[in-house]
């Protein structure tokens, strides 16, 4: 009991020590889209929790932001959201229309409220000019959050489209802060001989066109057409394996869950009786292949459990609430931790881990929800991002079980890295699992 209490003792130390570690990274969420007349629709999605961090938006600092405290701020928001994203056409920086800005509106991601900034931008175009490319320059939070991205979807919609026309997506932050695009099949500059003309299609452009709803903004039902210069398949499939792998790499629930099936994988459950290991229940596998075995049918249970839930879940068949999702994967945490300490579970592991990885595959299709793709644009994009979680995941395999397996038959291994470290899982666990329940947040609390 002794050492449990400092154990305790130091793992809140920890956490008290370090900023909060959320499972999802800071984003925003962008989508430009391109008219005839070399005007653009701006709509972007910026977390209301990274706007207080950089303005304090919580007038009476009670922790909780308040529509009327968003509402009083909201031009604040907008001076200082602006300025970190530039338009250019060769070469030229587009400029906002006067007057259309939409008003106040917020919308629920997963993880949290977003402030819904939207306004028309126009790009100068001279007579006859071409109007077929753009340049992005994005810096939001490039000197207070390194690691925030900004996925930026690009659109096209002329005068004769009913519906927007998707052309690429990117993500853009601090390791790269500037992209160009272009397409074809949108109006450019109209030549002095017709600008009179009212049945051109640029008279009929203007900054009313863009919608005054505060829903986020969505894909075109309509598939994109040959004439779109947007993404290859392979690279739309390459920066979606990126994308996953980064979803695991900062996904401390997904991460901890893994360690815990690993830190035991390189052991077998002792048999009940007198013989039976203390204080764990635990004997060392005798042969790498066995503890290979074993956790290469934890990977796969999990891997075909999350597979089948991110697709049902990405497609819009099945949508759980969020919160409930999240405690149920810190409840997968702290059970799995806790096995490792006390025999909980009857059932083979793989079983187990299969139905717990139902659940998580509901939290990785969070990430790709808030994408806003529709469902003619998710196969590249699913694939991609599964693969990238496969990949995260065989990585830290690759880290973790050598060295279990290394180490198995030391008192080293058992009393100060099994022990201690699915304590200190199961402790963090249950506080995420209180939080998530509960709804409240612990500033000290990493995830």
């Amino acid at each position: 009991m002794k050492h449990l209490r400092a154990l305790l003792l130091c793992v809140l130390a920890w956490c008290s020590a370090g900023t909060a570690w959320p499972h999802k990274p800071s984003d925003s969420y962008m989508t430009l889209t391109a008219q005839d007349g070399g005007q653009v629709l701006v709509n972007w999605h910026v977390a209301l929790r990274d706007l207080d961090g950089e303005l304090s938006l919580d007038g009476n600092d009670d922790g909780r932001l308040t529509w009327g405290e968003v509402r009083a701020r909201w031009a604040d928001m907008l001076g200082y959201v602006r300025p970190h994203m530039r338009l250019t056409h060769a070469g030229v920086a587009c400029t906002a229309v006067a007057g259309s800005d939409q008003a106040p509106a917020v919308i629920a991601h997963t993880d949290g409220q977003y402030a819904v900034l939207a306004w028309t931008v126009q790009c100068p175009l001279s007579a006859a000019q071409p109007w077929s490319d753009l340049d992005v320059d994005y810096r939001l939070f490039a000197l207070s959050d390194p690691t925030h991205r900004g996925i930026v979807r690009w659109r096209v919609q002329g005068a004769g489209m009913a519906t927007a026309r998707e052309v690429s997506s990117v993500v853009l932050g601090v390791t790269r802060t500037q992209h160009h695009v272009s397409w074809t099949g949108l109006q450019g500059g109209v030549p002095l001989s017709t600008q009179a003309d009212a049945a051109s299609p640029v008279s009929n452009i203007s900054t009313t066109s863009m919608s005054t709803s505060a829903a986020p903004p969505r894909t075109a039902d309509s598939a994109s057409g040959s004439e779109t210069h947007g993404e290859t398949h392979s690279a739309l499939l390459l920066r979606y394996v990126h994308d996953g792998v980064d979803h695991i790499a900062a996904g401390m629930d997904h991460i901890l869950f893994l360690v815990s099936l690993l830190l035991v994988s390189v052991w077998r459950r002792a048999e009940a009786g007198p013989g039976m290991a203390a204080p764990l229940g635990w004997l060392p596998r005798e042969q790498w292949r066995s503890a290979l075995g074993e956790v290469l049918r934890l990977v796969t249970a999990f891997t075909l459990a999350h597979s089948l839930t991110l697709a049902l879940a990405a497609f819009g068949v099945v949508s759980p609430p969020s919160r409930w999702v999240e405690s149920l994967i810190a409840l997968s945490v702290l059970v799995a931790a806790l096995d490792n300490l006390w025999p909980l579970l009857r059932a083979p592991r793989w079983i187990v881990v299969f139905g717990f990885g139902l659940v998580h595959g509901f939290g990785f299709a969070g990430a790709m929800q808030d994408l806003g793709l529709s469902r003619q644009d998710l196969a590249w994009p699913l694939l991609g991002f599964n693969l990238g979680v496969e990949l995260g995941q065989l990585m830290l395999v690759a880290l973790v079980l050598p060295l279990a397996f290394w180490l198995r038959r030391t008192a080293l291994y058992r009393q100060a890295v099994v022990l201690p470290g699915s304590l200190a899982i199961a402790v963090l666990a249950a506080l995420w699992l209180y939080q998530r329940v509960a709804d409240v947040a612990l500033g000290w609390v990493p995830g």
